[in-house]
């Protein structure tokens, strides 16, 4: 394991006011219509600029840099996170290897717009891809220097560690003793991902107690308690309708962020959702 890393240095700082500045509702914009981000306009205009936004960089995408250039204006008008670039970044990949060389290509252009738009946070994947057998030891190491540096890269930036992976796909690298004690030792600010914890039959409420003063968000999205399907809030396994009331209690205030992957949800589905999320809210914060 590695010295004790930046989370040290920035935790207290997100959390004595990040907290209140993030506050409510976000939406991923993977659920937009690829390359369309003037999608995401409708939500604005049906729920207020108090409804925030996690930016997925998607520079795999030929005219997604165009894309964003047209909707700027969209993301610095309310709430706003980064998530890291998934398809192209692996942060496991050694140093100097063909797959860090691209990775930090796409971190360079998050870099160019961190700058310009200023998110509060940005979510960060440990890893993507498959961990094979005899490589994890490695490909942990290889992860947490990635996690040292892209932290330098984003100073006025919090990184928010998400739980990534999931164990039927082969891509869990840790599993949920280790990311906690890996979090805790080092400090660092968490998002947890209630979908993968699900998949991964984590014990997701011990979970939340064990790093709830690190917690700085939360995706939200559905699976069969196997797989890693972001569906709908009510179309799986994972009770919502008891989940939510139970995050307002151990961690009020803290950014959720809706993370569907299909654009099929976006629309009339995606405002359902966020319509029922309030709900769930609001009753969760009267008990």
């Amino acid at each position: 394991m590695l010295d004790p890393g930046p989370g040290e240095r920035r935790v207290s700082g997100f959390f004595s006011g990040q907290r209140e500045t993030n506050m409510g509702i976000f939406i991923d914009t993977c659920v937009l219509p690829r390359a369309h981000l003037e999608a995401g306009r409708i939500y604005r205009e049906r729920f207020g600029r108090s409804l925030g936004f996690e930016l997925l960089m998607m520079f795999d995408l030929d005219d997604f840099e165009d894309d964003l250039k047209k909707n700027l204006d969209l993301f610095s008008s309310g709430p706003l996170m980064f998530h890291e670039p998934v398809w192209g970044v692996e942060h496991t990949a050694p140093r100097g290897s063909a797959a860090w060389e691209e990775g930090m290509r796409h971190l360079r252009l998050t870099q160019k717009y961190a700058l310009i738009l200023r998110p509060s946070a940005m979510v960060f994947h440990l890893n993507n891809g498959q961990v094979p057998p005899g490589k994890r030891d490695i490909m942990l190491q290889n992860a947490l220097r990635s996690l040292e540096e892209t932290w330098d890269m984003f100073p006025d930036t919090t990184l928010l560690t998400e739980n990534t992976g999931i164990l039927s796909e082969g891509t869990q690298l840790i599993d949920q003793q280790e990311f906690t004690d890996l979090c805790r030792d080092r400090q660092l600010p968490v998002l947890i991902d209630v979908g993968h914890a699900h998949a991964n039959c984590w014990d997701l409420k011990k979970l939340v107690r064990d790093l709830k003063k690190l917690i700085g968000g939360f995706h939200l999205h559905n699976n069969d308690g196997v797989r890693d399907r972001h569906n709908r809030l009510r179309d799986g396994t994972l009770d919502f309708a008891s989940l939510i009331p139970f995050l307002e209690h151990e961690a009020p205030g803290i950014p959720r962020v809706i993370e569907y992957t299909r654009p099929a949800f976006h629309g009339e589905p995606l405002a359902e959702d966020i319509e029922y999320l309030m709900k769930l809210t609001r009753e969760g914060g009267a008990k």
